[in-house]
């Protein structure tokens, strides 16, 4: 039976610029734009939040944002890229940071899991990351994988810093530390995993308070279930999975998570 109440959600971050919407990225963003169907729900996208990964990227997410009042920028460049540029292309990348359609830094972060930048190198480039969004009072975006020994020395001496620990797979204690310095907690489709190994996860997701709360997708990236495994890519809209399954986790109904993270997601954007 399909549900006659549309449930809008912001997905607070989508790589909409990447290779897999490259066929279909004005057909994606006409959907997202309306009100449409995903597994018998009827779902509304007011927002997404687009962050670039290198200076390229940051400049296509810029272009994005101008597609809608919903959509929003971040620039940065993520642990993970090609640095090779690093100077040259960071001027640039702090240009475009200074627009108004531009509302968060980032990606950035550290990340030990691909290890493909040396760690020394990714630590420099996200204390520019870290200066620039203070300098600019814009949230920064967090990408923190198998790196928060790295991290939280470097958070805890960033004061005025504030943002996302985005796609969290963290412990709550780390998630607590964020909190109380200021950080939203966003959750992917790790948290919708049956998988034992994930049992940890569903219950840090309990303890976060309802203000700090935020839902994403990370598209094309982490499709949840029921369709990791069936589709070929995720995107904005499937982030309706992730809010229900904090609906179950919390014990809270579905228009309460939609609506806690949405209003979490506009302040965050600055746009109420």
């Amino acid at each position: 039976m399909k549900s006659e109440k549309v449930i809008t959600v912001f997905d607070t971050h989508a790589h909409l610029d990447s290779e897999e919407f490259n066929e279909d990225r004005e057909l994606l963003i006409s959907r997202l734009l309306c009100e449409h169907e995903v597994a018998g729900r009827r779902v509304f996208v007011s927002g997404v939040l687009i962050p670039g990964t290198d200076l390229l990227s940051s400049y296509s997410c810029v272009e994005i944002s101008l597609c809608s009042s919903n959509f929003y920028a971040a620039v940065g460049i993520h642990p993970n890229s090609d640095m090779g540029a690093i100077d040259s292309d960071w001027l640039k990348i702090e240009k475009l940071a200074e627009r108004d359609e531009v509302v968060a830094i980032g990606e950035t972060g550290l990340d030990r899991y691909r290890n493909i930048t040396p760690m020394e190198q990714q630590v420099e480039v996200f204390c520019r990351h870290i200066d620039l969004s203070i300098r600019l009072c814009k949230p920064i975006l967090i990408h923190c994988r198998d790196a928060w020994e790295d991290i939280l020395p470097i958070l805890r001496k960033s004061r005025g810093l504030t943002g996302v620990i985005h796609s969290f797979n963290g412990t709550s204690e780390q998630a607590r530390e964020m909190i109380d310095r200021g950080f939203y907690i966003s959750f992917a489709g790790q948290v919708t995993y049956l998988n034992e190994k994930f049992a940890e996860l569903h219950e840090v997701v309990k303890t976060i308070p309802e203000d700090r709360l935020l839902i994403e997708t990370d598209s094309p990236y982490l499709l949840p279930h029921p369709f990791r495994g069936k589709l070929k890519r995720n995107e904005p809209s499937y982030v309706i999975k992730v809010a229900e399954r904090l609906s179950e986790l919390r014990g809270e109904s579905l228009e309460q998570i939609s609506q806690s993270t949405t209003k979490n997601a506009q302040n965050l954007v600055k746009k109420l």
